[in-house]
């Protein structure tokens, strides 16, 4: 998993010096109380979803043509991406790509090769690449994740956090069909395992009418079982 800053305060980026914690002679950054201008924060907000469709297109064209010079016929794609608010008032991109056969990797570092030379020209910052060179299991990148949308409350129920409250964003993440073809965990999956769950917990009258798929995998979805083997 990778992350995607927004822009520094040298690329356009401003502090509001009025938010901050510490003496006046000291350069801001850290847990120091600081926050980017109201209006430099809102303009990146504003423009960062549209560069970021843009850069990702021609980051994926480059390491596709890249692998095809080299008589590779694959094409690659990310697996998931996460906006997260940060708490310096901006929005901040988590991005995770496949690292597991040998194809995967050279696509990989094809495009974050490209991200780094062109994400200046879109406004982004600094592409944090270590995860290339020391890449973590699915299960800890998808709880990662996970953390940027929910936080667990001290009596171990969970809310939702402020980057999912926050205007601004009508899309917060991305999952490819890769991933959600083998999981089966589809939105519309989602809602029907939550159907389920209010007529388990008698918030509603009657089992909710789902195909028998549907029906199955929302069960498995729900009870966290292994999804049923799915027919020719």
């Amino acid at each position: 998993m990778l992350t995607l800053t927004a822009p520094g305060v040298d690329v356009g980026l401003i502090w509001d010096r009025s938010k901050c914690s510490h003496p006046p002679g000291e350069q801001c950054g850290g847990p120091k109380g600081w926050r980017v201008s109201g209006a430099a924060a809102a303009l990146w907000n504003d423009v960062s979803r549209a560069y970021w469709r843009e850069l990702n297109r021609v980051c994926k064209q480059r390491a596709d043509r890249a692998l095809a010079r080299r008589g590779a016929r694959y094409k690659g794609g990310l697996l998931l991406y996460e906006w997260e608010l940060q708490q310096r008032g901006v929005w901040h991109l988590h991005f995770v790509v496949g690292l597991e056969t040998p194809l995967e990797r050279a696509w990989a570092t094809e495009y974050v090769k490209a991200m780094e030379g062109l994400g200046p020209k879109y406004m982004f910052g600094t592409v944090h690449t270590k995860p290339l060179r020391n890449p973590r299991p699915a299960e800890h990148c998808a709880g990662y994740i996970a953390k940027y949308l929910t936080k667990r409350q001290p009596d171990g129920s969970y809310e939702v956090t402020e980057t999912v409250t926050a205007a601004g964003r009508t899309l917060l993440n991305y999952v490819s069909r890769k991933l959600t073809g083998q999981s089966g965990c589809t939105m519309r999956a989602l809602r029907n395992a939550r159907l389920i769950w209010a007529y388990r917990e008698g918030f509603i009258d009657g089992l909710p009418f789902l195909a028998p798929g549907e029906l199955l995998v929302a069960i498995a979805l729900l009870d966290r079982r292994p999804l049923p083997a799915r027919g020719p």
